[in-house]
Protein backbone atom coordinates (compact mmCIF):
# COMPACT_ATOMS: atom_id res chain seq x y z
CA UNK A 1 0.00 0.00 0.00
CA UNK A 2 2.84 2.22 0.66
CA UNK A 3 4.54 1.99 -2.17
CA UNK A 4 1.49 1.71 -4.74
CA UNK A 5 0.40 5.11 -2.84
CA UNK A 6 3.76 6.27 -3.46
CA UNK A 7 3.78 5.52 -7.02
CA UNK A 8 0.55 7.40 -7.92
CA UNK A 9 1.42 10.38 -6.22
CA UNK A 10 4.43 10.65 -7.23
CA UNK A 11 3.77 10.63 -10.72
CA UNK A 12 1.26 13.95 -10.53
CA UNK A 13 4.21 16.49 -9.97
CA UNK A 14 6.00 15.09 -12.90
CA UNK A 15 3.03 15.12 -15.84
CA UNK A 16 4.24 18.91 -16.99
CA UNK A 17 7.83 17.85 -17.51
CA UNK A 18 7.16 14.19 -18.90
CA UNK A 19 5.19 15.76 -21.02
CA UNK A 20 7.98 17.70 -22.68
CA UNK A 21 10.70 15.06 -22.86
CA UNK A 22 7.84 12.95 -24.51
CA UNK A 23 6.71 15.52 -26.84
CA UNK A 24 2.75 15.06 -26.17
CA UNK A 25 0.20 17.42 -24.67
CA UNK A 26 -0.03 17.41 -21.10
CA UNK A 27 -3.69 16.91 -21.12
CA UNK A 28 -3.39 13.47 -23.49
CA UNK A 29 -0.52 12.05 -20.77
CA UNK A 30 -3.85 11.08 -18.34
CA UNK A 31 -3.66 8.23 -20.56
CA UNK A 32 -0.67 7.30 -18.15
CA UNK A 33 -2.79 7.97 -15.49
CA UNK A 34 -6.08 5.87 -16.59
CA UNK A 35 -4.32 2.51 -18.26
CA UNK A 36 -3.16 2.34 -14.98
CA UNK A 37 -6.25 2.21 -13.18
CA UNK A 38 -8.06 0.44 -15.83
CA UNK A 39 -5.70 -2.12 -15.53
CA UNK A 40 -6.48 -2.62 -12.12
CA UNK A 41 -10.40 -2.13 -12.90
CA UNK A 42 -10.20 -4.94 -15.13
CA UNK A 43 -8.19 -7.58 -13.12
CA UNK A 44 -9.15 -6.87 -9.51
CA UNK A 45 -12.51 -8.67 -9.52
CA UNK A 46 -10.33 -12.21 -10.27
CA UNK A 47 -7.90 -10.89 -7.32
CA UNK A 48 -9.53 -13.45 -4.90
CA UNK A 49 -10.17 -16.22 -7.13
CA UNK A 50 -6.39 -15.99 -8.00
CA UNK A 51 -5.26 -15.49 -4.41
CA UNK A 52 -6.96 -19.05 -3.21
CA UNK A 53 -6.32 -20.97 -6.22
CA UNK A 54 -2.64 -20.24 -6.06
CA UNK A 55 -1.74 -19.53 -2.34
CA UNK A 56 -2.33 -15.88 -1.04
CA UNK A 57 1.50 -15.43 0.11
CA UNK A 58 2.66 -16.76 -3.62
CA UNK A 59 0.46 -14.27 -5.00
CA UNK A 60 1.31 -11.99 -2.98
CA UNK A 61 4.90 -11.90 -3.66
CA UNK A 62 4.80 -12.61 -7.81
CA UNK A 63 2.24 -9.58 -7.69
CA UNK A 64 4.73 -7.37 -5.92
CA UNK A 65 7.27 -8.68 -8.20
CA UNK A 66 5.54 -7.74 -11.27
CA UNK A 67 4.92 -4.24 -10.15
CA UNK A 68 8.79 -3.62 -9.11
CA UNK A 69 9.69 -5.00 -12.72
CA UNK A 70 7.53 -3.05 -14.67
CA UNK A 71 7.92 0.21 -12.76
CA UNK A 72 11.72 -0.31 -13.87
CA UNK A 73 10.50 -0.68 -17.06
CA UNK A 74 8.40 2.26 -17.09
CA UNK A 75 11.80 4.88 -16.41
CA UNK A 76 13.23 3.48 -19.59
CA UNK A 77 10.24 4.03 -22.29
CA UNK A 78 10.83 6.58 -24.89
CA UNK A 79 6.90 7.04 -26.14
CA UNK A 80 3.74 7.53 -24.31
CA UNK A 81 2.57 4.48 -26.18
CA UNK A 82 5.74 2.41 -24.48
CA UNK A 83 4.61 4.14 -21.08
CA UNK A 84 0.96 3.15 -21.34
CA UNK A 85 1.82 0.03 -21.71
CA UNK A 86 4.65 -0.36 -18.94
CA UNK A 87 1.51 1.03 -16.90
CA UNK A 88 -0.90 -1.65 -17.93
CA UNK A 89 1.54 -4.41 -16.26
CA UNK A 90 2.25 -2.34 -13.73
CA UNK A 91 -1.25 -2.46 -12.80
CA UNK A 92 -1.82 -5.84 -13.29
CA UNK A 93 0.82 -6.18 -10.74
CA UNK A 94 -1.05 -3.53 -8.73
CA UNK A 95 -4.23 -5.57 -9.08
CA UNK A 96 -3.54 -8.45 -6.68
CA UNK A 97 -1.21 -6.40 -4.52
CA UNK A 98 -3.67 -4.07 -3.26
CA UNK A 99 -7.10 -6.64 -2.58
CA UNK A 100 -4.88 -9.61 -2.14
CA UNK A 101 -3.11 -7.66 1.09
CA UNK A 102 -6.37 -6.63 2.16
CA UNK A 103 -7.17 -10.21 1.75
CA UNK A 104 -4.24 -11.50 4.24
CA UNK A 105 -5.68 -8.63 6.51
CA UNK A 106 -9.42 -9.83 6.41
CA UNK A 107 -8.14 -13.94 6.87
CA UNK A 108 -5.55 -13.06 9.59
CA UNK A 109 -7.97 -10.77 11.60
CA UNK A 110 -11.39 -10.82 13.78
CA UNK A 111 -14.40 -8.92 12.03
CA UNK A 112 -14.11 -6.52 14.75
CA UNK A 113 -11.10 -5.73 14.10
CA UNK A 114 -11.38 -4.90 10.30
CA UNK A 115 -12.14 -0.98 10.74
CA UNK A 116 -9.18 -0.49 13.02
CA UNK A 117 -6.61 -2.51 11.05
CA UNK A 118 -7.82 -1.23 7.69
CA UNK A 119 -7.23 2.42 9.25
CA UNK A 120 -3.96 1.80 10.10
CA UNK A 121 -3.25 0.45 6.54
CA UNK A 122 -5.02 3.45 5.02
CA UNK A 123 -2.65 5.71 7.14
CA UNK A 124 0.25 3.90 5.89
CA UNK A 125 -0.72 4.82 2.43
CA UNK A 126 -1.53 8.22 3.41
CA UNK A 127 2.31 8.26 4.30
CA UNK A 128 2.89 7.31 1.22
CA UNK A 129 0.62 9.85 -0.87
CA UNK A 130 2.44 12.50 1.69
CA UNK A 131 5.72 11.59 0.44
CA UNK A 132 4.39 10.96 -3.29
CA UNK A 133 4.23 14.52 -4.50
CA UNK A 134 6.92 15.98 -2.15
CA UNK A 135 9.69 13.40 -3.50
CA UNK A 136 8.09 13.74 -6.90
CA UNK A 137 9.05 17.33 -6.81
CA UNK A 138 12.35 16.86 -5.53
CA UNK A 139 13.10 14.01 -8.23
CA UNK A 140 11.80 15.82 -11.09
CA UNK A 141 13.57 19.41 -10.56
CA UNK A 142 17.17 17.41 -9.68
CA UNK A 143 16.94 14.56 -11.50
CA UNK A 144 15.20 12.67 -14.26
CA UNK A 145 11.23 12.31 -14.26
CA UNK A 146 12.31 8.85 -14.84
CA UNK A 147 13.47 7.97 -11.43
CA UNK A 148 10.28 8.47 -9.94
CA UNK A 149 9.31 5.23 -11.31
CA UNK A 150 12.77 3.68 -10.47
CA UNK A 151 12.51 4.76 -7.06
CA UNK A 152 10.37 2.05 -6.76
CA UNK A 153 13.10 -0.64 -7.36
CA UNK A 154 14.25 -0.42 -3.83
CA UNK A 155 11.14 -0.47 -2.14
CA UNK A 156 10.00 -3.55 -3.86
CA UNK A 157 12.99 -5.41 -3.01
CA UNK A 158 12.44 -4.97 0.68
CA UNK A 159 8.73 -5.68 0.12
CA UNK A 160 9.68 -8.91 -1.57
CA UNK A 161 11.96 -9.96 1.38
CA UNK A 162 9.80 -9.13 3.98
CA UNK A 163 6.83 -10.84 2.40
CA UNK A 164 8.95 -13.90 2.36
CA UNK A 165 10.13 -14.01 5.86
CA UNK A 166 7.30 -12.81 7.83
CA UNK A 167 4.36 -13.44 6.25
CA UNK A 168 1.99 -17.11 7.59
CA UNK A 169 2.02 -19.64 4.76
CA UNK A 170 -1.85 -19.37 3.20
CA UNK A 171 -2.31 -22.65 1.30
CA UNK A 172 -4.93 -22.99 -1.57
CA UNK A 173 -8.12 -23.13 -0.88
CA UNK A 174 -11.26 -25.01 -3.60
CA UNK A 175 -12.49 -22.60 -5.68
CA UNK A 176 -15.10 -23.05 -8.47
CA UNK A 177 -14.36 -22.66 -11.95
CA UNK A 178 -13.63 -19.24 -13.20
CA UNK A 179 -15.92 -17.32 -15.06
CA UNK A 180 -14.47 -16.95 -17.92
CA UNK A 181 -17.28 -15.00 -20.50
CA UNK A 182 -17.87 -12.90 -17.27
CA UNK A 183 -14.50 -12.16 -16.90
CA UNK A 184 -14.40 -10.68 -21.39
CA UNK A 185 -17.84 -9.37 -21.21
CA UNK A 186 -17.18 -7.33 -17.01
CA UNK A 187 -13.52 -6.41 -18.03
CA UNK A 188 -14.47 -5.36 -21.94
CA UNK A 189 -16.80 -3.84 -20.79
CA UNK A 190 -15.02 -1.40 -17.90
CA UNK A 191 -12.33 -1.49 -20.83
CA UNK A 192 -14.52 0.02 -23.36
CA UNK A 193 -15.68 2.72 -20.93
CA UNK A 194 -12.79 3.84 -20.07
CA UNK A 195 -11.47 4.30 -23.64
CA UNK A 196 -14.67 5.97 -25.04
CA UNK A 197 -14.67 8.67 -22.32
CA UNK A 198 -11.29 8.82 -23.01
CA UNK A 199 -11.32 9.62 -26.06
CA UNK A 200 -14.24 11.72 -25.59
CA UNK A 201 -11.62 13.94 -23.76
CA UNK A 202 -8.76 14.47 -26.50
CA UNK A 203 -8.41 17.52 -27.68
CA UNK A 204 -8.98 16.24 -31.66
CA UNK A 205 -11.88 13.58 -31.89
CA UNK A 206 -14.65 12.82 -33.84
CA UNK A 207 -17.26 12.77 -31.48
CA UNK A 208 -18.98 9.71 -33.36
CA UNK A 209 -15.92 6.92 -32.32
CA UNK A 210 -16.22 7.22 -28.56
CA UNK A 211 -19.76 8.01 -28.35
CA UNK A 212 -19.68 4.17 -30.33
CA UNK A 213 -17.41 2.83 -27.88
CA UNK A 214 -19.48 4.04 -25.01
CA UNK A 215 -22.23 2.36 -26.79
CA UNK A 216 -20.88 -0.64 -26.87
CA UNK A 217 -19.57 -0.59 -23.37
CA UNK A 218 -22.92 -0.20 -22.07
CA UNK A 219 -24.00 -3.27 -23.94
CA UNK A 220 -20.98 -5.65 -22.13
CA UNK A 221 -22.17 -4.71 -19.16
CA UNK A 222 -25.60 -4.92 -19.61
CA UNK A 223 -24.91 -8.43 -20.98
CA UNK A 224 -22.94 -9.52 -18.28
CA UNK A 225 -25.24 -8.33 -15.67
CA UNK A 226 -27.67 -10.51 -17.35
CA UNK A 227 -26.28 -13.45 -17.79
CA UNK A 228 -24.68 -13.52 -14.20
CA UNK A 229 -28.08 -13.63 -12.28
CA UNK A 230 -28.51 -17.32 -13.43
CA UNK A 231 -24.73 -18.18 -12.65
CA UNK A 232 -23.95 -19.55 -9.37
CA UNK A 233 -20.09 -18.22 -8.48
CA UNK A 234 -20.00 -15.00 -11.40
CA UNK A 235 -16.50 -13.12 -11.26
CA UNK A 236 -18.71 -10.28 -9.58
CA UNK A 237 -21.83 -10.97 -7.31
CA UNK A 238 -24.14 -8.11 -8.36
CA UNK A 239 -26.56 -9.29 -6.38
CA UNK A 240 -24.86 -7.93 -2.92
CA UNK A 241 -26.37 -4.82 -4.48
CA UNK A 242 -29.79 -5.56 -3.24
CA UNK A 243 -28.74 -4.78 0.10
CA UNK A 244 -29.35 -1.29 0.28
CA UNK A 245 -26.64 0.44 2.22
CA UNK A 246 -24.14 -1.63 -0.11
CA UNK A 247 -25.85 -0.62 -2.95
CA UNK A 248 -25.79 3.37 -1.79
CA UNK A 249 -22.08 3.10 -0.90
CA UNK A 250 -21.19 1.18 -4.07
CA UNK A 251 -23.01 4.48 -6.15
CA UNK A 252 -21.97 6.87 -3.73
CA UNK A 253 -18.32 5.69 -4.44
CA UNK A 254 -18.82 6.13 -8.32
CA UNK A 255 -20.42 9.47 -8.44
CA UNK A 256 -18.59 10.91 -5.58
CA UNK A 257 -15.16 9.97 -7.29
CA UNK A 258 -16.06 10.78 -11.06
CA UNK A 259 -16.41 14.35 -9.97
CA UNK A 260 -13.51 14.69 -7.72
CA UNK A 261 -11.33 11.70 -8.68
CA UNK A 262 -9.43 14.07 -11.07
CA UNK A 263 -7.89 16.44 -8.62
CA UNK A 264 -4.52 15.16 -8.03
CA UNK A 265 -4.48 15.24 -11.71
CA UNK A 266 -5.91 18.94 -12.30
CA UNK A 267 -3.78 20.54 -9.19
CA UNK A 268 -0.37 19.96 -10.32
CA UNK A 269 -1.16 21.38 -13.79
CA UNK A 270 -3.25 24.29 -12.08
CA UNK A 271 0.10 24.83 -9.91
CA UNK A 272 2.81 24.33 -12.79
CA UNK A 273 1.11 25.53 -15.78
CA UNK A 274 -1.36 27.93 -14.32
CA UNK A 275 0.62 29.18 -11.74
CA UNK A 276 4.17 28.61 -12.98
CA UNK A 277 5.77 27.00 -9.88
CA UNK A 278 8.51 24.78 -10.25
CA UNK A 279 7.77 21.14 -9.76
CA UNK A 280 9.12 21.16 -6.23
CA UNK A 281 7.17 23.57 -5.21
CA UNK A 282 4.02 21.89 -6.45
CA UNK A 283 5.08 18.71 -4.46
CA UNK A 284 4.99 20.37 -1.41
CA UNK A 285 1.85 22.03 -1.78
CA UNK A 286 0.00 18.88 -2.33
CA UNK A 287 1.54 17.01 0.21
CA UNK A 288 -0.79 19.14 2.65
CA UNK A 289 -3.63 16.82 0.93
CA UNK A 290 -2.13 13.72 2.47
CA UNK A 291 -1.25 15.29 5.66
CA UNK A 292 -4.81 16.46 6.13
CA UNK A 293 -6.06 12.20 5.59
CA UNK A 294 -3.38 11.42 8.04
CA UNK A 295 -4.66 13.85 10.77
CA UNK A 296 -8.42 12.75 10.67
CA UNK A 297 -7.41 9.21 10.18
CA UNK A 298 -7.69 8.45 13.94
CA UNK A 299 -11.02 10.38 14.78
CA UNK A 300 -12.92 8.94 11.92
CA UNK A 301 -14.63 6.22 13.93
CA UNK A 302 -15.14 8.52 16.93
CA UNK A 303 -16.58 11.27 14.16
CA UNK A 304 -18.97 8.39 12.83
CA UNK A 305 -20.04 7.44 15.99
CA UNK A 306 -20.97 11.37 16.88
CA UNK A 307 -22.94 11.96 13.63
CA UNK A 308 -23.95 8.42 11.99
CA UNK A 309 -23.44 7.93 8.45
CA UNK A 310 -26.62 9.47 6.87
CA UNK A 311 -25.91 13.02 8.56
CA UNK A 312 -22.03 12.63 8.18
CA UNK A 313 -21.74 11.84 4.49
CA UNK A 314 -24.67 13.89 3.29
CA UNK A 315 -23.12 17.18 5.42
CA UNK A 316 -19.63 16.21 4.65
CA UNK A 317 -20.52 15.78 0.69
CA UNK A 318 -21.78 19.65 1.08
CA UNK A 319 -18.13 20.47 2.43
CA UNK A 320 -16.33 18.60 0.19
CA UNK A 321 -18.13 20.63 -2.93
CA UNK A 322 -16.92 23.69 -1.02
CA UNK A 323 -13.33 22.68 -0.89
CA UNK A 324 -13.40 21.89 -4.79
CA UNK A 325 -14.97 25.46 -5.52
CA UNK A 326 -12.27 26.94 -2.79
CA UNK A 327 -9.92 25.43 -5.18
CA UNK A 328 -11.55 28.85 -7.65
CA UNK A 329 -10.09 31.36 -5.86
CA UNK A 330 -6.40 30.19 -6.54
CA UNK A 331 -4.62 32.48 -8.73
CA UNK A 332 -1.35 34.28 -9.26
CA UNK A 333 -2.22 36.16 -6.32
CA UNK A 334 -2.30 33.58 -3.66
CA UNK A 335 0.05 32.87 -1.20
CA UNK A 336 1.79 29.53 -1.09
CA UNK A 337 0.68 29.06 2.62
CA UNK A 338 -2.95 29.96 1.70
CA UNK A 339 -2.76 26.78 -0.98
CA UNK A 340 -1.43 24.59 1.20
CA UNK A 341 -4.16 25.77 3.83
CA UNK A 342 -7.16 24.51 0.73
CA UNK A 343 -5.24 21.72 -0.04
CA UNK A 344 -5.26 20.29 3.44
CA UNK A 345 -9.01 21.07 4.19
CA UNK A 346 -9.78 19.24 1.51
CA UNK A 347 -7.53 16.21 2.45
CA UNK A 348 -9.16 16.51 6.05
CA UNK A 349 -12.62 16.41 4.20
CA UNK A 350 -11.83 13.72 1.56
CA UNK A 351 -10.81 11.35 4.24
CA UNK A 352 -14.58 11.54 5.71
CA UNK A 353 -15.77 10.70 2.73
CA UNK A 354 -13.97 7.95 1.66
CA UNK A 355 -14.10 6.74 5.41
CA UNK A 356 -17.78 6.87 5.59
CA UNK A 357 -18.32 5.86 2.09
CA UNK A 358 -15.91 2.59 2.10
CA UNK A 359 -16.88 1.32 5.61
CA UNK A 360 -21.04 1.76 5.06
CA UNK A 361 -20.61 -0.67 2.02
CA UNK A 362 -19.51 -3.55 4.70
CA UNK A 363 -22.27 -2.63 7.38
CA UNK A 364 -25.42 -5.36 6.43
CA UNK A 365 -22.62 -7.93 4.24
CA UNK A 366 -22.54 -11.82 5.50
CA UNK A 367 -19.33 -12.81 6.87
CA UNK A 368 -19.45 -15.39 3.54
CA UNK A 369 -19.54 -12.25 1.39
CA UNK A 370 -16.84 -9.95 3.00
CA UNK A 371 -14.48 -10.82 -0.01
CA UNK A 372 -16.89 -10.74 -2.68
CA UNK A 373 -17.93 -7.37 -1.42
CA UNK A 374 -14.27 -5.76 -0.75
CA UNK A 375 -13.55 -6.92 -4.51
CA UNK A 376 -16.51 -4.60 -6.28
CA UNK A 377 -15.55 -2.02 -3.52
CA UNK A 378 -11.94 -2.37 -4.59
CA UNK A 379 -13.32 -2.49 -9.01
CA UNK A 380 -15.83 0.57 -8.25
CA UNK A 381 -12.97 2.93 -6.46
CA UNK A 382 -10.34 2.23 -9.18
CA UNK A 383 -12.82 2.57 -12.53
CA UNK A 384 -14.42 5.62 -11.13
CA UNK A 385 -10.53 7.15 -9.87
CA UNK A 386 -10.24 6.57 -14.06
CA UNK A 387 -13.35 8.34 -15.01
CA UNK A 388 -12.91 11.30 -12.54
CA UNK A 389 -9.66 11.67 -14.66
CA UNK A 390 -11.14 11.64 -17.56
CA UNK A 391 -14.00 13.73 -16.60
CA UNK A 392 -11.42 16.22 -15.60
CA UNK A 393 -9.63 16.35 -18.87
CA UNK A 394 -13.11 16.50 -20.75
CA UNK A 395 -13.92 19.87 -19.05
CA UNK A 396 -10.73 21.25 -19.47
CA UNK A 397 -10.60 20.93 -22.92
CA UNK A 398 -14.45 22.28 -23.32
CA UNK A 399 -13.28 25.65 -21.39
CA UNK A 400 -10.21 25.43 -23.34
CA UNK A 401 -12.61 26.40 -26.63
CA UNK A 402 -14.99 28.12 -24.38
CA UNK A 403 -12.00 30.82 -22.51
CA UNK A 404 -9.33 30.38 -24.36
CA UNK A 405 -8.63 32.16 -27.94
CA UNK A 406 -5.18 30.30 -28.28
CA UNK A 407 -6.07 26.91 -27.25
CA UNK A 408 -4.04 27.07 -23.79
CA UNK A 409 -4.29 26.59 -20.29
CA UNK A 410 -5.04 29.46 -18.50
CA UNK A 411 -5.85 29.71 -14.85
CA UNK A 412 -9.67 30.55 -16.05
CA UNK A 413 -10.01 27.51 -17.11
CA UNK A 414 -9.08 25.69 -14.24
CA UNK A 415 -11.40 27.81 -12.43
CA UNK A 416 -14.27 27.04 -14.59
CA UNK A 417 -13.35 23.48 -14.24
CA UNK A 418 -13.30 23.52 -10.48
CA UNK A 419 -16.87 25.14 -10.31
CA UNK A 420 -18.34 22.38 -12.40
CA UNK A 421 -16.79 19.79 -10.04
CA UNK A 422 -17.89 21.31 -7.07
CA UNK A 423 -21.67 21.51 -8.54
CA UNK A 424 -21.42 17.60 -9.73
CA UNK A 425 -19.98 16.82 -6.38
CA UNK A 426 -23.00 18.44 -4.72
CA UNK A 427 -25.35 16.60 -6.74
CA UNK A 428 -23.60 13.27 -5.79
CA UNK A 429 -24.19 13.76 -2.63
CA UNK A 430 -27.76 13.05 -3.10
CA UNK A 431 -27.56 9.66 -2.89
CA UNK A 432 -26.55 9.35 0.36
CA UNK A 433 -30.41 10.99 1.52
CA UNK A 434 -31.39 7.35 1.24
CA UNK A 435 -29.88 6.35 3.71
CA UNK A 436 -31.34 5.53 7.16
CA UNK A 437 -30.69 7.70 10.31
CA UNK A 438 -29.96 3.88 11.77
CA UNK A 439 -27.63 2.73 8.82
CA UNK A 440 -24.43 1.96 10.05
CA UNK A 441 -24.61 1.81 13.59
CA UNK A 442 -24.25 -2.00 13.82
CA UNK A 443 -21.00 -1.65 12.70
CA UNK A 444 -19.67 1.36 14.92
CA UNK A 445 -21.59 -0.12 17.99
CA UNK A 446 -19.61 -3.34 17.11
CA UNK A 447 -16.94 -2.00 16.70
CA UNK A 448 -17.05 0.32 19.93
CA UNK A 449 -18.16 -2.35 22.07
CA UNK A 450 -14.83 -4.74 20.98
CA UNK A 451 -12.84 -1.88 21.21
CA UNK A 452 -13.79 -1.71 25.06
Amino acid sequence: MFMEAVDTTILNTAIPVMAKSLQVNPIDLKLALISYLLSLAIFIPISGWVADKFGIKKVFIIAIAIFTLSSIWCGFTQSLGGLVLARIVQGLGGSLTMPVGRLIILRTCERHELISKMSIVIMVASLGMMIGPLLGGIITNYFSWRWIFWVNAPIGILSLILSAKLLPYMPPRPVPILDKSGFILFGGGLALLTLGLSMLSETHINITQPLFILLLAAVFLAVYILLSRNKEHPIVKTRLLVIRTFRISVIGNLLARLSFGGIPFLLPLLLQIGLHFSPQLSGFLLTPIALGVFTVKPFSVVILRWFGYKKLLVINTMLVSGSLWSFSAIDVQSSPYSIALLTFVYGFLISLQYTGMNSLAYANIHDDDVSAATSIMSTIQQISQSFGVAVSAILVNFFIYEFSEKQTLTITIFHQTFFTLAILTLLAGIIFTGLRREDGQELIEFNSKAVN
